[in-house]
């Protein structure tokens, strides 16, 4: 007898949407795109239900984007991942739309009663995603080409961001430069969980080649990997001493980055089959911590 749509919903989500870790992380990012753009003398506590509506249509916006990418790699994903939820039928594509369809539902209903500006850039970023999901209608060409396709696949995020600074604060500028650097600083976050979760021991490849550790080895791949922490450990410490000088917040985020620079060293050792497992999990907790400090900066 087959499990209803819920429980079977909840085994796809364990594997393929991690909402136990993508609370965590998402809530880290709205947190830190809050501190940022809010204005003097204003504090989070005056903006709950912003952050909480932040935090909700995020987790659904990153919720449709991954349907849409089980649409467009289905095919590859059966040739290559027969051991997925959709391709082992667990769940259907039909079902994900489903779910997809009352999960867009109550995020612009949400939306449009909240903010008019914050629906606007929510539009945008819903809109690049449909492009993304035609694989900007050069499906043959950009697939060829993995490390673009990656990229501007992680663009989908870009106008996502513009919602978040929008939702707290409607009338944000970039002519903030803390505020210009954070939203660098985001998209080079999001570069460094992408990275990581595509970075496998030899034993994890397979045939379809879909990592960066296959495309141009574990130890070049592990290189790029430390230099995009470096990368946002450097942008955190410039908008950290313009917000803050709290030499102890600053000492515990020094401590995080040599954490995630030993699962680095430790992944590209090749002497444990735990090696991206453990990579992955500090490069979660790398991200989190850099967003957070920056709050804990700003109280």
């Amino acid at each position: 007898m087959k499990m209803n749509l819920l429980k079977r919903f909840n085994i796809y989500q364990k594997e393929r949407f991690q909402i136990s870790i993508l609370v965590f992380t998402t809530i880290s990012v709205v947190l830190s795109s809050a501190a940022v753009v809010l204005g003097p003398g204003d504090v989070l506590s005056n903006h709950i239900l912003g952050i909480f509506i932040a935090l909700i249509t995020s987790l659904l916006f990153m919720f449709h984007i991954r349907v849409l990418d089980e649409h467009k790699d289905y095919d590859f994903d059966t040739k290559y991942h027969m051991n997925r939820p959709v391709q082992r039928g667990l769940i259907s594509l039909k079902e994900l739309l489903t779910l997809n369809i009352i999960g867009l539902i109550i995020l612009f209903s949400i939306n449009v009663i909240v903010s008019t500006k914050a629906t606007i850039f929510l539009l945008f970023a819903f809109g690049y995603t449909l492009i993304a999901g035609k694989e900007f209608f050069i499906k043959n060409w950009i697939r060829k080409r993995f490390f673009l396709y990656n990229l501007v696949n992680l663009l989908q995020l870009l106008f996502l961001q513009f919602y978040l600074y929008s939702i707290i604060e409607p009338n944000f500028s970039f002519g903030n430069p803390i505020l210009s650097i954070h939203f660098v600083f985001v998209l080079f976050n999001v570069g460094l969980l992408e990275f990581a979760r595509k970075l496998k021991t030899k034993a994890e490849e397979n045939e379809a080649q879909d990592t960066y550790s296959s495309k141009i080895g574990i130890r070049k791949a592990s290189m790029i990997y430390a230099a995009i922490c470096l990368i946002v450990f450097g942008l955190f410490t410039h908008m950290f001493f313009e917000i803050n000088n709290n030499v102890l917040l600053f000492i515990i985020g020094l401590g995080t980055l040599n954490i995630a620079i030993f699962s680095i060293i430790y992944y590209a050792s090749e002497k444990h089959k735990n090696g991206s497992m453990i990579l992955q999990i500090f490069a979660a907790l790398y991200y989190i911590a850099m967003h957070l400090l920056l709050v804990i900066s700003k109280l």
